[in-house]
C-alpha cells in the first residue's frame, strides 16, 4: 500500500470528514508535481471533493443499519497559482490512487477566492506603496497609523483584466494611536488599487467628499478629517465607564450534557447527524435523522452578498461574495471559552490550506451546546388546577466569522420537537467612507453616523440550500396559502370560514413569498402517508420574508448575484451544484448560478430536489450602528408538517423544581448579602 493510500485508508475517515493536516499535504505534493518546482506557487484552498449523491446515500443508510460497506474514493480539490501571473488551476487529487485524476487551468472570468492569506498580502504591498506614502504625506498622517482594508475589486467591465483588489484606507485614532482603536471612525479620503498578479499599487484614487456623483479631484488640505463623539468600541479606550450593574449569570450543567459526539457524530434527543467544515462554506450538515427518520442529506448557508448602494464612482464597485470570494471556514472565529457560547461546550477545530501550501489547524471555530429556549408546551385543568409544564430544551452549533468590518454568528438550532432552525446574527462595525465635514447637502443613499463619516446604505443577502430527504427519496414542495372563504348561504353562511389552497411544484424554478396570504412552503414525500392526516408526511418552510436585491438587474451587483432576486428556488439536485452564485465569485460576471440551473425547466414534482432560499437585511445604517452595531438576528425555520402522528415531545419530562433547583428573588438577595469567608 502507499503512503497516501494509507493516510486515506490508514484513519478511516468518513467521507463527509473534512480533509486532515496529512491529507491536504499529501495532495499538495502530488499536486505540485504538474508544475515546475522552480516556480513559485500560491495556494487558494483546499477541499474534500464530496462523492456522488446516489453513491453516498447507499454508503449512509448502510452504515445507519449497522452493514456498512466500503467508502467512496477519497479526492480533495485544490486551487493553486502560479505567484506573479495570471495562470491559476483546479487540481483534483484522488488520495486512494495518489494521483490526479483532474486538471483545469482557469480563465480570468473565473478567478480563485481573496483568501486571508492575500489579503494581508494585498494590505502589505499597499502599505509599502510610495503612492500610498505620498497620499500619507499630503494629509500629514503617519504611515504607522494608516489602515489599509482589502476588499474583491467586483467588477465594471465585460473585458478580462488581471485580478485585482480594491483597497479602503482609514487610520487609527491620531490621539491614543492604540493599534486595538476603530479605523473606521476615521476614513481617508482616497483609495487604492492592487493587482495581484503583479502585487503591487497600480493606481490610486481620491473619493468624492461631497454626496453627488460626479467626481472632482480633492486639493491639498480640503479634507480635514473625521471627529466623532465616542468612536471606540474597545472598553479600555472608550471615553465612558462600563456598567456594574450586571452580576454573573451562569449556565451550569452539574451531570454534563445531552448530547454525544463522536467525530463528526452528533446525536442528542432523537437526532442524529454529521457535521463538516470547509473552506468556503464553513460548517455543514450531512444525513440528519430524527428517530431514524431521514430529514435532510445535506444542509448549508451556501452564499452572502453584500452589494453597497453608494453611486459614486468608484465606490459603484463596492459588494462583496463573501463566502465565494472569501469563504466563511476561512474567516471562522477561535470561539473561546466562555465568551462565545455559554455552559458545557464541545469545540470542533478546523483544518485550512495556507498559501504557503501547508496545512493549518483553526481551533474551536464550531461550538456545539444545549440552551434552555422557554417553555415547550404547558396546559393548566381549570377543574382540578394542576398545571403540566415542559421546558424547551435545544441544541445549538454556532460558528462566527469576521469579514473585514463585519461579524456574523450563525446557528443550527435542533429542537425535541423535530424542528430545524438557522439562525443569522450580524455585528460587528460599519465600513464607511469620508465625507466633508462642512457639507450640509441631503444624502439620499447613506447615514452620517459621525462628523465627516459617511455610512452608506447597503444589503446583506443569504442563500441557504437546503437538499431535503424526507423520510427517504422523492420529495416535493408544495406552496401553501390561507385564504378566506367566499360568503355562501351554503358553504359559509357566517363570513368567518377560511381554507388553504395550495399547488405542487412541477418544475425548477421561483417562487414568491406572499405575507398576505400567509403563504408556506412544505416539502413533502408523496410516497408516505401520515395515517392521522390522510396526507403525505412533510417539513414546512417558514421563511424570512426580506427584501430582495435593489440594484438593477443590468447593473453588475444584479447580474453577478442572479440568487438575490427571488426568494425561493426549487431546482433537482444535481452534483456540484452547491453555489447560488456560481462556483467563482471573484470579479465574476454573473453566467454561472442558480439563474442558469432553473434555465433547464428540470421537473421537480417528486424528485431528488434542492430548496434554496434567499433572505437578508436591508441595512441603512443609524447613528446606534457606530462605532459598533448591535447584533440583528433572522430566523429560518424547518418545522415538522405532518411528519409526526402527534406532538413528538409528549415524553419530554415535565418541568419540576427538583430538577431545575431555581432561587427565588428573596434568596439570592439573602445569600448575596451574606459575607464570604473566603478571600479571593
Amino acid at each position: 500500500m502507499s503512503q497516501v493510500a494509507s493516510i486515506a485508508d490508514g484513519a478511516t475517515p468518513h467521507p463527509f470528514d473534512q480533509a486532515s493536516p496529512a491529507e491536504l499535504q499529501a495532495a499538495v505534493d502530488i499536486a505540485k508535481q504538474r508544475f515546475d518546482p522552480e516556480l513559485e506557487l500560491f495556494w487558494y484552498a483546499g477541499n474534500v471533493q464530496e462523492p456522488p449523491k446516489k453513491v453516498m446515500q447507499e454508503y449512509l443508510r448502510a452504515e445507519r443499519a449497522g452493514k456498512p460497506i466500503p467508502p467512496p474514493p477519497r479526492r480533495i480539490c485544490i486551487l493553486v497559482g502560479i505567484v506573479h501571473t495570471p495562470r491559476n488551476f483546479e487540481v483534483l487529487v484522488d488520495l486512494r490512487e495518489g494521483a490526479i485524476v483532474g486538471f483545469k487551468e482557469l480563465s480570468r472570468i473565473y478567478q480563485p477566492p481573496l483568501t486571508m492569506d492575500e489579503v494581508d498580502i494585498a494590505r502589505n504591498v499597499t502599505l509599502s506603496s510610495d503612492l500610498v506614502k505620498k497620499e500619507a504625506e499630503r494629509m500629514g498622517i503617519p504611515m504607522d497609523l494608516v489602515f489599509a482594508e482589502p476588499w474583491d475589486y467586483g467588477r465594471d467591465s465585460d473585458e478580462e483584466y488581471p485580478r485585482m483588489s480594491q483597497i479602503f484606507m482609514y487610520m487609527l485614532n491620531p490621539e491614543t494611536r492604540d493599534p486595538e482603536s476603530n479605523p473606521y471612525s476615521w476614513p481617508l479620503d482616497f483609495m487604492a488599487i492592487v493587482d495581484l498578479e503583479k502585487r503591487e499599487v497600480v493606481k490610486v484614487i481620491h473619493l468624492n467628499l461631497g454626496v453627488d456623483t460626479v467626481s472632482r479631484e480633492i486639493q491639498n488640505g480640503t479634507y480635514k478629517g473625521s471627529k466623532p463623539i465616542e468612536p471606540e468600541y474597545v472598553h479600555s479606550l472608550q471615553s465612558q465607564k462600563t456598567r456594574t450593574t450586571m452580576k454573573p449569570l451562569r449556565v451550569l450543567q452539574p451531570e454534563g450534557p445531552s448530547f454525544d459526539v463522536s467525530g463528526n457524530l452528533i446525536e442528542w434527543e432523537k437526532w442524529r447527524f454529521r457535521v463538516g467544515f470547509n473552506w468556503r462554506e464553513g460548517f455543514v450538515l450531512y444525513d440528519v435523522t430524527f428517530d431514524g427518520r431521514e430529514v435532510l442529506y445535506r444542509m448549508s448557508l451556501a452564499e452572502m452578498f453584500v452589494p453597497y448602494g453608494d453611486p459614486r464612482s468608484p465606490l459603484q464597485r463596492k459588494s462583496a461574495f463573501d463566502f465565494g470570494n472569501i469563504g466563511a471556514g476561512n474567516a471562522a472565529n477561535n470561539l473561546g471559552l466562555g465568551c462565545d457560547c455559554l455552559g458545557v461546550i464541545k469545540y470542533l477545530d478546523g483544518q485550512l490550506l495556507g498559501g504557503d501550501g501547508k496545512p493549518k489547524t483553526v481551533p474551536n471555530v464550531v461550538c456545539i451546546h444545549e440552551v434552555d429556549a422557554g417553555i415547550q408546551w404547558k396546559h393548566t385543568n381549570t377543574v382540578t388546577g394542576k398545571p403540566v409544564v415542559v421546558r424547551r430544551r435545544q441544541l445549538q452549533l454556532q460558528m462566527i466569522i469576521t469579514v473585514a468590518n463585519y461579524e456574523y454568528a450563525f446557528y443550527y438550532v435542533f429542537d425535541q420537537s423535530g424542528e430545524i432552525m438557522f439562525d443569522t446574527l450580524a455585528t460587528g462595525i460599519l465600513s464607511t467612507t469620508p465625507i466633508d465635514p462642512t457639507n450640509k447637502d441631503p444624502c439620499s443613499y447613506g447615514t452620517r453616523v459621525a462628523p465627516g463619516v459617511l455610512a452608506p446604505y447597503h444589503q446583506h443577502i443569504f442563500s441557504l440550500r437546503i437538499d431535503p430527504c424526507i423520510d427517504g427519496d422523492g420529495n416535493t414542495v408544495q406552496v401553501v396559502d390561507s385564504v378566506p372563504m367566499p360568503l355562501d348561504k351554503d358553504t359559509n353562511p357566517y363570513g368567518v370560514g377560511y381554507t388553504t389552497e395550495s399547488y405542487n411544484v412541477k418544475q425548477s424554478g421561483t417562487e414568491d413569498i406572499n405575507v398576505e396570504r400567509g403563504r408556506v412552503f412544505k416539502i413533502v414525500n408523496p410516497n408516505k402517508i401520515n395515517p392521522t392526516t390522510l396526507q403525505p408526511v412533510g417539513y414546512k418552510l417558514v421563511p424570512v420574508a426580506s427584501q430582495m436585491i435593489l440594484s438593477d438587474p443590468n447593473s453588475w451587483h444584479g447580474r453577478r448575484s442572479n440568487y438575490c432576486t427571488a426568494p425561493i428556488w426549487v431546482t433537482k439536485y444535481k452534483d456540484d451544484e452547491l453555489y447560488p452564485a456560481g462556483k467563482y465569485t471573484s470579479q465574476s460576471i454573473g453566467d454561472d448560478g442558480l439563474r442558469h440551473y432553473i434555465s433547464r425547466n428540470d421537473p421537480v414534482e417528486n424528485e431528488d430536489i434542492v430548496v434554496w432560499h434567499t433572505f437578508g437585511l436591508t441595512h441603512n445604517p443609524r447613528p446606534e450602528d457606530f462605532p459598533i452595531m448591535p447584533a440583528e438576528t433572522s430566523r429560518v425555520m424547518l418545522k415538522p408538517y405532518g411528519f409526526f402522528e402527534y406532538n413528538p415531545t409528549l415524553d419530554v419530562p415535565e418541568s419540576k423544581q427538583s430538577f431545575n433547583q431555581s432561587v427565588s428573588y428573596e434568596d439570592s438577595k439573602a445569600l448575596s448579602s451574606k459575607k464570604s469567608c473566603c478571600k479571593i
